[in-house]
């Protein structure tokens, strides 16, 4: 193998390292469907996954247009006035917070109270620190941060305003990434080295619009994500492949502060499978997970009244034509089970006749 192909092999490699995204495990990713434009999920656990963290693929060719990594508030306020996490795994956890000292920043996590969780982008912290500076308390702090995690009509104007700044974006890593690996490899054969290194000179230049671009989005669109942005501008003046996917890596900062409830709702896919079936945790409560599902209920309820609907209309027998000897459900997960069977084992909730209405 020539110098040239290993490097070009080395290229690809690195190139699909960067087209990938590292989420949280409570967070997921939603992708608008070119041809039908629906929103399809990307579960972080689903194709590779460590103890906090999961892979998301991205389209092979740039730009992943309508890729939005989503992720809901880490902290909710209970009913009762107590504060829950999420951790990494999904689960929520009671805090004890007393005041602004219990918060902390550690990285890429949110501690407080000593309990940690990992978060995407900072900009919910920015939230945070707004209402601290007006005077709030945690709780109200937390409770605000929330409310605005679940609506859909900012999470409506979080895609607009996110499409009106990354124009730019999506042709030129669409153009650095043809430039990289079509353009120069054929002038290299058929033009020689000079005008190679003349035309890598020029692709230096596209990555250095990309950075001004990244450092434009971080000093007047999302300035609570200032830090990690400029980063990723500087990372785009050296690394090819990371300007490549400029845009897909500046999406985390532009729904990293919103639900994907709030994204469908504010679509208006009332049927998308992932939000039955999130509503149906709701409606369908484990014994363990009381605490968390008071606390979301209400912002659920909202969200969902924007379009007219309820909760419990979502709490509807699913489709036994494929299992016809099933004769049972699990109302939560729809799990399908025969006579003898009283008790789902997933969800460990009493099972419905498939004959009952819902």
């Amino acid at each position: 193998m020539s110098a040239f192909a290993e490097f070009l092999l080395i290229a690809v490699l690195l190139f699909l390292w960067e087209s990938t995204l590292w989420l949280p495990l409570r967070g997921i990713a939603l992708r608008k469907r070119w041809i039908a434009g629906r929103w399809s999920v990307l579960d972080p656990s689903a194709l590779l996954s460590f103890r906090k963290t999961g892979l998301v693929p991205m389209f092979p060719l740039p730009p992943d247009f309508g890729l939005a990594p989503c992720q809901g508030p880490p902290l909710i306020v209970a009913p009762d006035g107590g504060m829950l996490m999420e951790t990494d795994d999904g689960y929520w956890i009671e805090v004890v917070v007393v005041s602004w000292a219990d918060f902390q920043e550690e990285g890429h996590c949110l501690v407080v109270a000593g309990r940690k969780t990992r978060l995407t982008s900072r900009r919910w912290l920015e939230i945070l620190k707004r209402a601290r500076q007006r005077g709030a308390d945690p709780v109200d702090a937390v409770r605000l941060a929330a409310k605005l995690a679940f609506s859909p009509t900012r999470a409506s104007r979080e895609l607009r305003k996110w499409h009106l700044v990354s124009k730019t974006l999506r042709w030129t890593g669409l153009l650095l990434t043809v430039g990289f690996f079509v353009g120069l490899p054929m002038i290299y054969l058929y033009r020689g080295s000079l005008d190679a290194m003349l035309f890598v000179l020029w692709l230096w230049l596209v990555m250095c619009w990309i950075s001004g671009q990244l450092w434009w989005l971080a000093a007047r669109v999302y300035p609570g994500a200032k830090s990690a942005l400029r980063m990723d501008a500087l990372l785009a003046l050296l690394v090819p492949f990371h300007a490549m996917r400029a845009m897909e890596i500046a999406s985390v900062h532009s729904f990293g502060t919103t639900h994907p409830l709030a994204l469908l709702v504010s679509a208006g896919d009332m049927n998308h499978p992932w939000l039955q079936r999130f509503l149906r945790k709701l409606e369908h409560v484990k014994p363990t997970e009381h605490a968390s599902v008071a606390a979301l209920r209400p912002l659920v309820s909202m969200a969902l009244a924007t379009r007219g609907k309820v909760i419990a209309d979502f709490d509807v027998m699913p489709d036994a034509s494929k299992d016809l000897e099933a004769v049972k459900y699990c109302p939560r997960c729809h799990g399908m089970f025969l006579g003898h069977a009283m008790k789902c084992g997933e969800c460990d909730l009493p099972l419905r006749d498939l004959t009952d209405a819902a």
